[in-house]
């Protein structure tokens, strides 16, 4: 499906940013495998695409690990971690979706006209301020994720409806048909 190929090539554009970024402030940067910020303890949300894509990537695990996510997905609660989170590391790192690959990182925000920058508080201590090269535009990327997003969902099987969105579980669970 072409809006998946899509999807990937944007992947590839944000771990090259987001590694371009860590490069250049590697001392600044505190994010870790088990680094016990609140990135990975929290429930996201990803769209139809995302959750494909990461559907897709659970597919090729060991059959072992497959059931072993599957069933944190199905035990998870909206208080606890992600359910890909074991050891203080992502059991499908490679497949993250794009708020797990950028979060922490600088990003630009806008809300009624006030623009800020945010970052993990664990992140640039001591580094202001951020070159702006170093910021990514969370408009931007939202908006081309989306683009993405609605082609992919057009040419589903199946109608979703406007928005709709999939928890990390619910993506590892659910799945979705494609035609």
């Amino acid at each position: 499906m072409q809006a998946l190929k899509e999807y990937q090539n944007l992947i590839v554009d944000v771990d090259k940013r987001c590694h371009r970024i860590i490069q250049r402030h590697q001392d600044h940067i505190a994010c870790t495998k088990g680094c016990a910020g609140n990135c990975c303890r929290i429930h996201l949300s990803v769209y139809p695409v995302e959750a494909m894509s990461l559907s897709l990537a659970l597919q090729k695990r060991a059959p072992d690990l497959r059931r072993r996510i599957r069933h944190k997905a199905r035990h998870t609660n909206s208080f606890g971690p992600c359910p890909l989170l074991e050891d203080g590391a992502c059991l499908m790192y490679d497949a993250r979706a794009v708020i797990c690959r950028t979060h922490g990182l600088p990003m630009r925000t806008e809300y009624r006209g006030h623009r800020s920058i945010g970052f993990c508080d664990k992140n640039f201590q001591n580094l202001t301020p951020i070159p702006e090269e170093d910021v990514i535009d969370l408009g931007q990327l939202n908006t081309s994720l989306a683009a993405v997003n609605r082609r992919f969902v057009s040419a589903l099987s199946r109608r979703l409806p406007p928005g709709k969105r999939f928890t990390i579980a619910q993506a590892l669970v659910v799945g979705l048909l494609v035609t």
